[in-house]
């Protein structure tokens, strides 16, 4: 039987490692751009989930149909210079809060006008995200569309979940004083709701609740300039 060199064997090796890195490079740079496509398709989907069916046929018709991008600074006046759906929120909440961009989507469909905001939160395992779509008044919730990585099945995953998700119709953002108050989920399920500004819990997901309740005052807060704008 041949034996081969240790240096032999090292080379091999080395031009073994090399091809499969280049071919691994070579299929990550094909797929990117599909990938790419596929994380637009699904922000899509969320936008428009929240304020209506979506139809995975007819999904970037529609929101070209009936989506109109904004950006907005923190004082309430508008960056014409930026489209809303480039706008990385996850990387926006890093920075300083009048350093950042402020995405809003308005829905328009048969004389029916909403206002979505996109929100970014802290779960148990990984980042919240939420589509949230108010009303022409900019105080009713009309949907949400929650989203989360990493969170627990069962127990926090469960805030995509339509159930949960429809607590939130009807609830407001303003107090009767014009307080922007937002809309507070309640630890635990069960719970009796007498409170425009409260949702029923989920047992067990406390962490995950907590990151949504963070997400939708902290960052909500946020908005009051800018919902203040789009009123006059």
């Amino acid at each position: 039987m041949q034996q081969h060199s240790n240096s032999y064997t090292l080379r091999y090796a080395i031009f073994f490692t090399t091809a499969v890195a280049i071919v691994l490079a070579l299929l990550a740079s094909g797929l990117r751009p599909m990938q790419e496509r596929n994380i637009a398709q699904a922000k899509r989907a969320a936008i428009l989930q929240s304020v209506m069916e979506v139809n995975k046929e007819t999904l970037e018709s529609d929101y070209n149909s009936y989506i109109t991008e904004f950006v907005y600074a923190l004082d309430g006046s508008e960056k014409v210079d930026e489209a809303a759906f480039d706008v990385d929120i996850r990387k926006q909440v890093k920075l300083a809060d009048e350093e950042r961009s402020y995405p809003v989507y308005r829905y328009d469909r048969d004389g029916e006008t909403r206002y979505i905001i996109p929100l970014e939160g802290k779960g148990l395992w990984g980042p919240i995200t939420a589509f949230v779509a108010l009303d022409s008044d900019l105080n009713t919730i009309s949907g949400v569309v929650f989203e989360h990585e990493k969170e627990t099945p069962g127990l926090g995953a469960e805030i995509s979940m339509a159930m949960f998700e429809d607590r939130y119709q009807g609830k407001k953002l303003y107090s009767d004083g014009g307080e922007l108050v937002s809309v507070r989920v309640l630890k635990g399920s069960g719970n009796l709701i007498d409170s425009e500004h409260e949702v029923d819990g989920l047992t067990g997901a406390t962490m995950t609740l907590n990151g949504v309740n963070g997400m939708m005052t902290d960052e909500l807060l946020l908005y009051e300039n800018i919902l203040t704008s789009i009123k006059s």
